[in-house]
């Protein structure tokens, strides 16, 4: 068996990450970058996108698509994907990274909020997944990385529809992954804790948190999560299906 750090190179593998103008989805591009990747982004946001961008490309990466578009219903979904593919020339790597984060109150979630959480954080992810799959399959081999949460996992009464959309997630990671392995199509998640990004921010929610139910006593960073997504789109992870990594500082185990 051969051993060092040659299996984690994604040099000739083209990555396409969704929700990449900020946050993880951001960390993920640089770091997938930086391993090789050339780089197809997606984000609703055409500020952000372009913003991510240019950063990118200054950092002297390689951008091979950009794609303003949101994931949720079908046609959009499709769409996104076989834009960024067209512009790209093909996609290995998937970071379904896409989603809505909100905190209400169980008795205070209407339908309206319980649609859109799920339209973007499953019925996208599906959709865009299913897409991806059927491109990756003809190519004899992809990754598919979902982003998921210990929301996922450990109850959080104040986000019932984020946590079920997660935990949702995971469920499709495992079945995903089962149907596509035969083809070298490899699905697996990464399932974070509390992270610094500006939704955690908002009233101080993330340090709440470091101080009350997180072992570690302390946020992460986008770039932890991204260093446990480019190791699942990597040929290191050649054993890794249908499994999804925690990242949580602990949280997870409270």
């Amino acid at each position: 068996m051969a051993y060092g750090t040659e299996k984690l190179s994604l040099s000739g593998r083209t990555a396409l990450i969704t929700g990449a103008g900020a946050g993880i989805g951001e960390a993920c591009a640089h770091l997938l970058g930086h391993r090789g990747a050339s780089l197809a982004l997606i984000d609703r946001n055409p500020d952000a996108l372009g913003a991510t961008a240019d950063d990118l490309e200054a950092s002297g990466l390689s951008i091979v698509a950009r794609t303003v578009g949101t994931i949720g219903h079908r046609d959009e979904s499709h769409a996104a994907f076989h834009d960024a593919a067209g512009q790209a020339g093909t996609i290995d790597i998937l970071v379904n990274n896409a989603g809505l984060y909100l905190r209400t109150p169980m008795d205070e979630i209407d339908d309206e909020e319980w649609d859109r959480i799920f339209d973007v954080n499953v019925r996208g992810l599906y959709h865009i997944s299913i897409a991806a799959a059927a491109h990756m399959r003809g190519n004899g081999w992809g990754r598919i990385v979902n982003i998921a949460s210990v929301d996922g996992i450990v109850p959080f009464p104040g986000m019932a529809h984020y946590a079920a959309s997660k935990a949702a997630v995971i469920s499709l990671t495992k079945t995903f992954g089962l149907a596509n392995v035969e083809h070298g199509v490899l699905v697996n998640g990464v399932a974070p804790g509390a992270i610094d990004t500006e939704p955690m921010r908002i009233n101080n929610h993330i340090a709440h948190l470091a101080d009350t139910v997180i072992p570690m006593g302390r946020g992460g960073e986008p770039e932890e999560v991204a260093e446990a997504v480019a190791f699942l789109a990597s040929d290191a992870a050649s054993y890794f299906v249908g499994e999804t990594i925690t990242a949580s500082g602990g949280l997870a185990f409270r």
